[in-house]
């Protein structure tokens, strides 16, 4: 007989996901394990109900649970078909799964040391410039802000693994994005510090702070705050959950929910980190990497290295084009060259060396609707190109006094 009626449930040894929409799902399937351990069973078929949708908060912290389960003797077996649902099982790994880092979102990605971090940080990171246009400060702050969350897993939690998803709404122009580890968690990581919390509660509350950290030769503790930062000046959404509490910000008002979460053991109280933004929304990075009055400055160092000596962006087509003939490629390659003048400041050089064929449509959704977007004085001012062929030269020319006429008819 199924236990219970949940977003998951258990009969004998198969537990079934009915939803992954929410965080909801993961307290469900910590309970389903718990009472088969209680029953005896230790070997469990994952089956799937009707999926239609998946969130991070869900997906995440039950592939991390999956993993600790493992650690300690347990077995389980996907019984799904569906490669969206397998890696839940088995999360995407960088030195395995080396051709996904290429497109990395709505993936579960497993990190275990510094190395993995920074290609899984690095791969999100370019991905989400490709994928859409952002909001001053939005990327430079989620890139700042999710590097040093995955690093505290690294530091602090005392997990063999942490697990990430990034997860990119277009139409909702908002992102959400899930870290977990199967860890100490948050009050056992600061009850011998210096802050000393009381209750797993306070640890929650005190964690957000800037300068707090386990150990001053570790960490300078700004993580956590620079994430309350990023959400507070962005509007959105923050939960952390350790333990059996959960700290949440949203629409600029704190809350402390206590005794509701389950958690793998007595000795791994586990977090998870779950925010979402509105990426249409600009954000102040300044007031984001301020702590304690010192403001910590963001380096870009993808822009940095494709600076020339003037110090404009050089954006070589030929070597950053995913391909030149689809609107596809153009458009992502564009939003990456938005975002990095957005956030940078600085002006921008098309340089088409090396580019041998280039068709009309990719011509016009990179050049054409960037003229239409800026206008003639802006693109004049903040846009060189570079190096075009004289077809090349007559197709773009053609292609925007189309796209003047479509304007203004």
């Amino acid at each position: 007989m199924a236990w219970g009626f949940r977003s998951v449930t258990r009969d004998g040894d198969i537990i079934t996901i009915h939803s992954l929409q929410n965080a909801d799902s993961v307290n469900d399937f910590i309970g389903c394990v718990r009472n088969g351990e209680r029953v005896g069973y230790s070997d469990f078929i994952i089956e799937f109900d009707d999926i239609h949708s998946s969130y991070p908060n869900a997906v995440v912290p039950i592939a991390g649970l999956i993993d600790f389960y493992k650690s300690v003797g347990m077995s389980f077996e996907c019984a799904s078909q569906d490669k969206n649902l397998q890696p839940i099982i088995k999360p995407y790994c960088p030195s395995i799964n080396q051709e996904a880092l290429d497109r990395p979102l709505s993936k579960i990605w497993q990190f275990q040391n510094s190395k993995e971090v920074a290609t899984i940080h690095t791969s999100i990171v370019n991905e989400l410039r490709r994928s859409d246009t952002f909001a001053e400060g939005v990327l430079a702050g989620i890139e700042w802000t999710i590097y040093e969350i995955m690093d505290n897993v690294l530091n602090h939690a005392e997990s063999s693994s942490g697990f990430i998803m990034a997860q990119l709404h277009k139409t909702s122009k908002h992102i959400a994005i899930t870290i977990y580890d199967a860890g100490i968690g948050i009050y056992n990581s600061l009850k011998h510090s210096i802050h000393k919390p009381k209750r797993n509660a306070d640890a929650l509350s005190i964690c957000v702070r800037a300068g707090i950290t386990r150990d001053k030769k570790v960490g300078q503790g700004n993580g956590m705050h620079g994430l309350y930062s990023l959400v507070q000046e962005g509007g959105g959404s923050l939960t952390i959950t350790s333990g059996r509490d959960a700290y949440i910000l949203k629409d600029g008002y704190t809350n402390i929910i206590r005794d509701k979460y389950l958690h793998p053991r007595n000795n791994r109280l586990s977090t998870t980190i779950d925010f979402q933004l509105d990426y249409s929304q600009n954000i102040s990075i300044d007031k984001v990497l301020t702590f304690n009055g010192v403001h910590f400055d963001f380096v870009d160092l993808y822009a940095e290295n494709i600076e020339n000596e003037q110090g404009d962006l050089v954006f070589n087509v030929a070597e950053l084009s995913e391909g030149t003939g689809t609107r596809e490629a153009a458009l992502r390659l564009k939003n990456e060259i938005i975002n990095l003048m957005r956030s940078s400041g600085k002006n921008a050089v098309i340089d088409f060396n090396g580019v041998n064929v280039i068709t009309s449509s990719f011509v016009d959704e990179l050049i054409a609707k960037l003229f239409i977007e800026l206008g003639l004085f802006q693109f004049n001012r903040r846009i060189k190109l570079a190096n075009m062929s004289i077809t090349q030269q007559q197709t773009l020319q053609k292609s925007i006094v189309q796209r003047i006429i479509d304007e203004y008819k």
